[in-house]
């Protein structure tokens, strides 16, 4: 039986960073052929769908596939996302083509301080010259019932959502479920923007951002997934929580405002669509920026697993639940119904 964590290791058999996604994104391609998902790739990312009630609205999971890292210019290495850079002085990388192939790098090298940036001293010459490098730290691990990885956030986001989808799709749920795979969110949501401008995401889809995000009091490893009431800029929409809240009935979940960082779900509230959050309690975020050292970000696998479940019954949940979608349609209808009244 597939199992998230089956999917986190593939999407983790090659390094990611803003802009150069690619390799994953071909992993994640692969993934879907395999399982027979239909899919579409766009400029901002991946778009996966299960339809199981055409012409309906869709309960949409929103992820994305990079994580801070730096585009090597030169010798200077320039930081996509957000890490310490208080720590990175002297911290050893790891240097990548374009579209690599494996985690075997090009080069390894150190990061020095220079200027208000840095520089990448590489061990010996490069082979070729890398195009981006992370922080040298293990592309997969587990260790008595955590996952460590570089890149949790949110390489383990994007594989809680296809693996619902691939549940959902098996069950033949009367429902649609559709997965976006976005790009550059460390950026500033870039790849969440740029389908919403081109009009990829429709305003009937009810949009839950899926993420790691930091751990905090009322979000601990172990205690469960958490739906997220909000996030550093915003609190999320009252249906799509409610939505969440009756899925977890039963299970093991917290449920709380998570202000470590701000995530997708922002991004589609800002643009007018009903956007709510459920997020794994992870440790070291972005790689320890708000901790004493480098390290490893960690989840626990039980939450995952809880993750997985919850959004399989909101999914199961989500044709008979008064959402946007189907308020908006209902109102339109009444409208046209009575607008005659209106005329003099």
């Amino acid at each position: 039986m597939s199992s998230p964590l089956d999917v986190f290791r593939e999407l983790t058999a090659v390094p990611t960073a803003p802009y150069f996604e690619e390799a994953v994104t071909r992993r994640a391609l692969a993934w879907l052929r395999r399982n027979r998902l239909s899919f579409t790739r766009h400029r901002g990312g991946v778009i996966a769908r299960y339809v199981g009630a055409p012409g309906r609205p869709a309960l949409a999971l929103a992820a994305h596939l990079d994580h801070p890292a730096f585009h090597i210019q030169g010798e200077r290495a320039v930081m996509k996302g957000r890490l310490d850079d208080k720590k990175l002085d002297g911290y050893a990388v790891e240097g990548f083509a374009a579209l690599p192939k494996d985690n075997v790098p090009l080069a390894r090298g150190v990061l020095r301080k220079s200027g208000d940036g840095f520089v990448v001293r590489w061990a010996s010459k490069p082979r070729r010259k890398p195009a981006f490098a992370t922080l040298a730290l293990p592309a997969c691990k587990e260790r008595g019932g955590w996952v460590l990885s570089r890149s949790i956030d949110d390489l383990f986001g994007c594989a809680l959502s296809l693996e619902t989808l691939r549940r959902a799709a098996r069950a033949k749920l009367k429902a649609n479920v559709t997965v976006l795979l976005h790009r550059a969110e460390e950026e500033g949501f870039i790849g969440a923007l740029d389908l919403i401008a081109q009009g990829l995401v429709s305003k009937d889809d009810t949009v839950l951002s899926i993420e790691t995000s930091r751990e905090l009091p009322g979000a601990r490893p172990g205690g469960g997934p958490a739906i997220r009431l909000g996030d550093r800029a915003c609190l999320f929409d009252g249906n799509a929580t409610a939505l969440l809240d009756e899925a977890a009935k039963g299970l093991k979940h917290q449920r709380v405002r998570l202000t470590g960082g701000t995530c997708e779900a922002t991004a589609y509230l800002a643009f007018g669509y009903e956007a709510g959050g459920l997020a794994i309690p992870l440790v070291n975020y972005h790689n320890g920026l708000m901790d004493a050292a480098i390290a490893s970000e960690m989840v626990r696998l039980s939450d995952a697993e809880g993750a997985v479940e919850l959004l399989v019954r909101a999914a199961k949940l989500f044709p008979s639940w008064t959402l946007r979608g189907v308020l908006r349609r209902r109102l339109e209808k009444r409208h046209k119904d009575a607008v005659r009244h209106l005329r003099r």
